[in-house]
């Protein structure tokens, strides 16, 4: 029986490993824990993370202090003349300065920090539907597989006749056509079966290896838990609100540079004169004046950008808004249809019943064609619900910061 040979073929998938050392993945809690933290996309973004941090620390330093040494020589009338000046100043950054440079610093982390959570949540549930794609793929195999050998053996039978009718010429044709058609489908989807492979075990990193039985099984609405509550915790919206931040806060260091810095410090001056030694001590004081330029093309452009950045945030919470309405509806519609077609059991029963009319004779080599036509499509259309609506699910999680 069909349901028999699927058993036989996904229990020798089951044995198909990367040979390496490390971890071995048996079940899928496993596997989805291992994506999340070996993925190379997700290790690159958290390595970006933590260099992105430090800007931080980059903010919060003090400017170094400054000295200037002079030295003249020449003459006077009382003889030889030497000055040398000794100057130690220390910058102070005025009108909030430094403190607005730590709110633009960390505000540009936590918006980063949002852009590569939304990014590392992406690779991840596309890897996620890759590996749903895995397991249908090595479902599909055996059905395309047995309706190649039963085409085959219906054709083996008409080739061994001398004499055909039209009628029966024309089958002959048709059949031929169709187990070269299912021959390329097997080609590329196992072609498309390795591929994913590779690209989960890519993912797993070079420590783990998967075990076909650990991909995720047949969608099962009933242990779905969908996440509840309002969308602050979307990447894309605390992204779009620390933009916000962000753009306030370069504004405020924009209007924090119109009062110049000050640099202050001792001052010290050494004076001979015809063998005759002066020392002077004072204090050094120097300062921009806000003369010509008082700043104020960058406070406008930064004010401009502000607005702009306000009306960005509230555009991607209607647009994340939209979105979680129409991925809930989706999901609706693909769990009713899902769960109101045939399941791939009863559809196999039927098959095997028109199996068994056409070997007594009863139905046509056409019926038998269009009936294996039919699961195929079943079993495709059937796979495609079931990845649009695991598609929906992640995604749903994702608006409502649920994915890890």
């Amino acid at each position: 029986m069909f349901i028999f040979k699927v058993a036989i073929i996904f229990a020798l998938n089951v044995q198909l490993v990367w040979s390496a050392d490390g971890c071995k993945i048996e079940n899928t809690d496993t596997l989805f824990s291992k994506l999340k933290e070996n993925h190379p996309q997700i290790q690159y973004n958290q390595s970006l993370e933590k260099a992105k941090s430090e800007d931080l620390n980059i903010a919060a330093k003090y400017l170094n202090p400054e000295v200037d040494i002079q030295y003249a020589k020449g003459k006077s009338i009382e003889g030889d003349s030497r000055t040398t000046s000794l100057s130690l100043s220390f910058p102070l950054e005025v009108g909030g300065k430094r403190s607005a440079k730590k709110e633009v610093a960390s505000a540009s982390t936590e918006m980063t920090r949002e852009f590569l959570r939304n990014n590392s949540e992406q690779a991840f549930i596309e890897v996620v539907l890759k590996s749903y794609r895995l397991r249908q793929i090595n479902e599909l195999l055996p059905i395309y597989k047995e309706a190649k050998d039963s085409l085959n053996k219906i054709l083996r039978v008409k080739n061994k006749r001398k004499t055909l009718s039209p009628e029966e010429e024309v089958e002959k044709e048709t059949l031929s056509l169709a187990t070269n058609d299912y021959r390329l489908k097997i080609s590329k989807l196992t072609s498309d079966r390795e591929k994913f492979i590779k690209e989960i075990s890519l993912a797993l990193g070079d420590s783990c290896t998967f075990v076909i039985s650990s991909l995720p099984g047949e969608l099962d609405f009933s242990k779905v838990d969908l996440p509840k509550g309002n969308l602050e915790q979307a990447a894309v919206i605390k992204q779009a609100s620390q933009e916000v931040l962000l753009a306030k806060a370069q504004g405020d260091l924009e209007s924090a540079k119109t009062f110049s810095n000050i640099s202050i410090g001792p001052k010290v001056e050494i004076e001979k004169i015809a063998g005759r030694s002066f020392k002077t001590y004072g204090l050094s004081l120097s300062m921009d004046l806000p003369i010509f330029n008082l700043n104020s093309s960058s406070k406008s452009k930064r004010l401009k950008e502000y607005r702009a950045a306000l009306l960005n945030q509230q555009h991607i919470k209607r647009h994340t808004s939209i979105e979680l309405e129409s991925q809930l509806e989706k999901l609706n519609s693909l769990r009713l249809t899902l769960e109101s077609i045939a399941t791939k059991e009863q559809l196999e029963r039927k098959h095997l019943k028109i199996e068994k009319l056409f070997s007594r004779g009863i139905i046509s080599t056409a019926m038998i064609i269009e009936s294996h036509r039919q699961l195929i499509e079943f079993a495709n259309t059937r796979n495609e619900f079931e990845l649009s609506a695991v598609e929906s699910i992640w995604k749903i999680r994702k608006i409502h910061g649920k994915v890890f």
